[in-house]
């Protein structure tokens, strides 16, 4: 029995070098951003940004996109209504900007609301966009943002690009830097091919491969837009290509258990609608890694006990490890905290993680800003419900 657990921490710190390792390098500077297109021209881009709410910072992320460094491109804001906080804020802001353009999709009937917004927005860029990208509303985006983006497509090296985010946080707190250290996490999987998916907050698509994978029509009955696309695409053999450039920065302030647990469960719970292989076998990766780290406790615990007949010795060696690989985790933030507070963020992600995945068993619905989401197979919505009906 001893030798399996063993077998298993050793196993787990491999992976985990690993992916950092090769992950890793999808977080460093690559210099492609400045590169030009070659001899191809720069080609129309329309950037479809679903919006619903208005954050303290809208405004300067939504000029953030507006101001690319890119000579051909239009960005559709898309909203559910006038009454949507978010649709005052973009109003007043687009006479400035005549690339800007504002659409109320309304509500919507058969799919996730962020999807109908999405395809309200591809109806109204036309038929003239040669690229189609997409953004959340919640990040800042840096002036070369688009262009590498992009670029992997111009160059046709790919058909279909995203990209990711790092969270900054605001303040110094738990629960705020456990969310940093996840989607860090998440990003590592971005630079190993076979694993980068498609991610809603920076994805580009050639409007060939968009309209032959009638992924209009995908989104139009699926709860989420960018984990269905990934599911898609792994079933007609595509692969995702690694943006160029800067990452997407997203401020992240006042965090707490709940919310960051209420978030993740969101992450989870679309992968397990749509990836559902996938949900299962990550999942049970950090049930074991869990397992492992309080076992390794106990063990640790025991030997500070004088507990004769157990050695601390084998955990000990898998947490010095894992530390090991969380202190070059904390190099690959761009303004990483204190050590004393990376490492319990990051000892607290682990085990955020195995619970909240836990909780993910039992459900059948999606809550998101008031709408509940009743979701069958592959993601498709079988019924909505909004509060207060």
């Amino acid at each position: 029995m001893e030798w399996i657990v063993i077998s298993a921490m050793v196993l787990l710190l491999l992976g985990f070098t690993g992916l950092i390792l090769v992950g890793g390098q999808a977080l460093a500077p690559t210099g492609e951003e400045h590169r030009d297109a070659g001899a191809r021209p720069w080609p129309q881009v329309a950037l479809i940004v679903p919006v619903t709410g208005a954050a303290a910072n809208l405004g300067s992320n939504l000029r953030s996109l507006l101001t690319q460094d890119y000579p051909d491109y239009q960005v559709i804001f898309s909203t559910k209504d006038q009454e949507d906080p978010a649709t005052p804020v973009i109003a007043a802001l687009i006479p400035a900007y005549p690339r800007g353009r504002l659409v109320v999709s309304g509500p919507a009937v058969s799919c996730g609301q962020k999807n109908h917004n999405l395809l309200a927005g591809i109806r109204a860029a036309g038929e003239a966009p040669e690229i189609l990208a997409f953004c959340d509303a919640t990040r800042q985006a840096p002036p070369n943002w688009l262009k590498g983006l992009v670029l992997p497509i111009v160059q046709e090296r790919e058909k279909v690009v995203s990209g990711y985010h790092h969270v900054l946080p605001q303040e110094q707190g738990l629960p705020v830097w456990g969310r940093a250290v996840t989607v860090l996490f998440l990003y590592l999987t971005k630079g190993i091919s076979r694993l980068n998916q498609t991610w809603g907050g920076a994805t580009a698509i050639s409007r060939e491969v968009f309209e032959d994978l009638e992924v209009a029509r995908l989104w139009a009955h699926n709860v989420v837009d960018d984990v269905s696309l990934a599911a898609l695409l792994q079933e007609k053999g595509l692969r995702v290509g690694l943006a160029a450039g800067d990452s997407l920065i997203t401020p992240v302030a006042h965090d707490t258990l709940a919310t960051w647990r209420d978030w993740l469960i969101r992450q989870w719970i679309y992968l397990k609608f749509c990836l559902p292989g996938s949900w299962l076998a990550v999942g049970l990766m950090f049930y074991l890694l869990a397992g492992l780290v309080f076992l390794s406790g106990l063990l640790f615990l025991a030997a500070l006990l004088n507990v004769p007949w157990i050695s601390p010795w084998p955990g000990a060696l898998f947490l010095l490890g894992l530390t090991g690989l969380a202190l070059y985790l904390r190099t690959l933030h761009p303004q990483p905290p204190s050590l004393g507070l990376w490492l319990p963020a990051f000892y607290a992600a682990i085990f955020m993680a195995a619970w909240c995945h836990l909780l993910n068993w039992g459900e059948g619905e999606i809550h998101w800003r008031g709408i509940s989401y009743r979701v069958g197979w592959k993601g498709r919505v079988l019924g909505i419900k909004r509060s207060g009906q």
